[in-house]
């Protein structure tokens, strides 16, 4: 099962409010400074990078429930956990930096490590999760 990530709708306008100032930014200096075409070239290349890369993280943000290991998946982040290395799970509001586009999260304790995502819907998403990890300690509040 593919479970999209929550989108916070502020998370997007810093996105893409920074990449779109970014740009204006660069192009009103282009504008004023007369840049040659290498300075040109070097900016729209730039700008260019920036938005295809927030692109990648926006729009390919997302868990997968297989049949062995959840997947997350987030621009150039694939990470695969086996379902009977995941101890716990939980809802959080944990800001610390992960695969996730909300604060609406869920953190999973596993063998190696911990990993935030924020799936649409969380309720059904640990539901599914607790079907494949029979001894982890899943809650719901």
């Amino acid at each position: 099962m593919k479970y999209p990530s929550k989108k916070d709708w502020w998370l997007g306008l810093i996105l893409w409010g920074a990449v779109g100032y970014g740009a204006f930014i660069s192009t009103n200096a282009l504008l004023e400074e007369n840049a040659d075409l290498l300075g040109i070239m070097i900016t729209v290349i730039i700008n260019l990078a920036l938005i295809a890369f927030i692109s990648w993280l926006w729009f390919t943000t997302y868990y997968v429930l297989e049949e062995k290991e959840l997947v997350i998946r987030c621009g150039p982040i694939n990470k695969r956990i086996l379902y009977r290395e995941i101890s716990s799970a939980h809802k959080t509001l944990n800001p610390i930096s992960s695969p996730a586009l909300s604060l609406k999260r869920i953190n999973i304790t596993y063998q190696f490590g911990m990993a935030l995502i924020s799936p649409k819907n969380r309720d059904e998403f640990l539901g599914e999760l607790s079907k494949r990890c029979p001894n982890a300690a899943i809650k719901y509040d």
